[in-house]
């Protein structure tokens, strides 16, 4: 996995720390808290509890309420935005591309479980001022799904028949599922079973 895909680490803690590095070290903090607490509680008082810092210093970065929500949201969206360009990136057969991505998906959820739950809050927060941004995110992933279909449909590794934007949503939607069924602490082999299902039954067996 590429450098930007790695989990963002708080710096050490007690030291004085550059701008970027501050910054760094409070972001990771807010997804920590919101991850906890959910996009509707976490606060500024709380971040810099947990980064033992003044709470000056986190309106300092973040200065409203809504610039915090917007950069962790941010946050979440070049991760899995990222996730799925580096994937899709492979020459591998479509199919084994979709797989991996599904694989790359569920493995975040158990190495990045804050990002996960923070997407999950977004991901539902239907009656929020976020839920355009969330759409406009989702639209992304999907439309990179849905070029390694078309791609698939062309190679023939995925059914011909198949309407590629419908699998692509049916297999974003797919992820909700799968990070339910890793925090639910379902054995590996039984997602796996999931996934085949999922692949065969969405997929097809090309031409």
């Amino acid at each position: 996995m590429s450098d930007e895909l790695q989990k963002i680490e708080a710096p050490v803690r007690g030291r004085r720390l550059s701008s970027g590095a501050r910054r760094a070290q409070l972001l990771a903090c807010a997804l920590s808290v919101f991850a906890r607490r959910g996009l509707g509680e976490g606060r500024h008082a709380e971040i810099a509890e947990d980064a033992a810092v003044a709470v000056p210093t986190v309106f300092v970065y973040f200065p409203t309420r809504e610039a915090l929500v917007d950069s962790v949201l941010d946050e979440i969206a070049r991760y899995f935005t990222e996730m799925a360009e580096h994937v899709h990136s492979s020459a591998k057969p479509a199919r084994e591309v979709l797989l991996d991505h599904i694989v790359a998906f569920t493995d975040s959820v158990e190495s990045h479980p804050d990002h996960a739950r923070v997407w999950l809050d977004w991901s539902t927060a239907i009656r929020d001022r976020i839920w355009e941004r969330y759409l406009e995110f989702e639209e992304g992933v999907i439309a990179v799904v849905r070029g390694t279909i078309e791609r698939g449909q062309r190679e023939g590794s995925v059914a011909v028949d198949a309407d590629a934007d419908d699998q692509a949503r049916l297999l974003v939607g797919s992820s909700h599922m799968l990070a339910q069924m890793k925090f639910a602490g379902r054995p590996r082999e039984k997602i796996d079973q999931f996934v085949g299902t999922l692949m065969a039954s969405l997929l097809g067996h090309g031409a």
